[in-house]
């Protein structure tokens, strides 16, 4: 298998944060994140989104009816000795069953892809960029070799292909995760560029509009129509 395709390793953490990698292919992505730093980033990512999804989701208790069948249904599988405990284990275990087959078809119906890595010359990864289908927003991560530097921020601009002005298209977050909306001449600004940079600016962003530190970090753009 190709580890080196970063389509597959996303996958397979999706699929690993999930609980549906199961068996041999469950310890070898296991091992694999040992080893490799961005098979175990893309995990941590998985765990994240699933994570602020499951806050979001509110509890539903079983209505009277639903109840009453779930103890007829343990009543002819094991008996009327079978404990109430076990019932609720069992309603659990549904519920569980629910919310995984939720979060597959909401990843599937709103699927995010790779913009852009920034990397430093020992390309080691500092921010990852991801966007859905729609470009409205950008879904930027730091990571965690990323060194902050709380007197300047970090701003992000689209390099158009022809040579014209860069376009901002936002603060990069320091640490954690953040969203940077785009607007329309944003979004035809990336849609348009083939490469991104990163300037260092005053805290708040360059004042003009246009880059007035150093261009740090240039990379390539991705998956982005």
């Amino acid at each position: 298998m190709n580890y080196d395709n970063a389509a597959l390793i996303d996958e397979l953490a999706a699929q690993y944060a999930l609980g549906t990698l199961r068996g041999p292919a469950r310890r070898r992505f296991e091992r694999l994140c040992q080893q490799d730093s961005s098979a175990s980033l893309a995990l941590r990512r998985w765990e994240d989104r699933l994570l602020d999804m499951s806050a979001q989701i509110l509890p539903v208790h079983p209505s009277t009816l639903v109840w009453a069948r779930i103890q007829q249904r343990v009543r002819a599988d094991r008996g009327k000795s079978f404990r109430l405990w076990n019932v609720v284990q069992w309603a659990a275990a549904a519920g569980l069953a629910a919310l995984t087959a939720a979060i597959l078809w909401w990843t599937m119906l709103v699927p995010v892809e790779l913009v852009a890595t920034i990397q430093d010359q020992q390309q080691v990864q500092l921010w990852r960029i991801d966007a859905r289908p729609d470009r409205a927003a950008l879904q930027v991560e730091a990571l965690p070799a990323l060194a902050q530097d709380v007197a300047h921020a970090y701003e992000l601009w689209a390099l158009p292909t022809e040579g014209g002005a860069p376009v901002s298209l936002g603060l990069m977050p320091q640490s954690g995760t953040d969203e940077l909306q785009l607007n329309d001449a944003q979004r035809a600004a990336l849609a348009a560029a083939q490469q991104v940079a990163i300037s260092l600016e005053p805290v708040g962003g360059s004042p003009t509009g246009a880059p007035t530190g150093p261009v740090l970090f240039v990379a390539a753009v991705a998956g982005v129509g």
